[in-house]
């Protein structure tokens, strides 16, 4: 009799296979990939040491440490690309997140355009990838608050409704929300395969990523 299957473990073979997890704060995550990695799944976690270990959500580079951040999606992506050959790798949030960030403020739009220059040279160079599949979760911005209420950053968006609505907007449709800034940095985000889920619980989340699989 064959043991059971995981609801991901018939991704074990799937070498090449990125799949990121996106979207909303407060929506599960960094949850479900700490339960990917104790599964042995190959995860990057959301911020990561230069030898590839996640640094926890305190230890995080404060919001006006932009060169952080940046260099942050870059070392996350060579962890990731140096996996890919034994198997599927998860993230816990890629560059997308970037972008996102400059979305939510109040007057982003110039950030955003930097952003996407910075996104659209770095994939050029080869040292950014465009994920095969990217789950994107959902939650309506008082809920995300609430849920974060004891670790909350005055100084960042997603502390506050009004720039966590325009994440919301921006998540709805990441593609259309820098078509006219880049249409070839659209263009690539549509060939990716893309499962959007609301409200959704661990199970919904191992679902969709199963789903989000077979769709690549």
């Amino acid at each position: 009799m064959q043991p059971a299957k995981t609801p991901c473990s018939d991704l074990d073979a799937r070498r090449g296979l990125l799949l990121v997890l996106e979207g909303m704060p407060g929506t599960g995550k960094t949850t479900t990939a700490t339960r990917l990695a104790a599964e042995g799944q190959h995860v990057v976690g959301e911020y990561v040491t230069p030898s590839g270990a996640t640094i926890p959500v305190a230890d995080h580079p404060p919001v006006s440490d932009d060169n952080a951040h940046q260099a942050n999606w870059l070392t996350k992506h060579r962890h990731a690309a140096a996996a890919l050959a034994a198997g599927p790798v998860f993230c816990d949030r890629d560059w997308l997140s970037a972008l996102a960030y400059a979305a939510s403020l109040p007057e982003g739009d110039q950030l955003l355009r930097v952003r996407v220059s910075w996104a659209v040279e770095q994939l050029r160079r080869g040292q950014l990838a465009v994920a095969d599949g990217y789950l994107v979760l959902h939650l309506d911005p008082a809920t995300s608050l609430a849920r974060r209420s004891g670790r909350l950053t005055a100084g960042h968006p997603w502390s506050h409704l009004a720039g966590l609505a325009r994440a919301a907007a921006f998540y709805t449709n990441p593609a259309d929300a820098v078509a006219a800034i880049s249409p070839d940095l659209a263009d690539a985000l549509c060939a990716a395969a893309w499962h959007h889920l609301t409200g959704a619980t661990g199970t919904d989340i191992r679902r969709g990523l199963h789903h989000l699989a077979g769709a690549t």
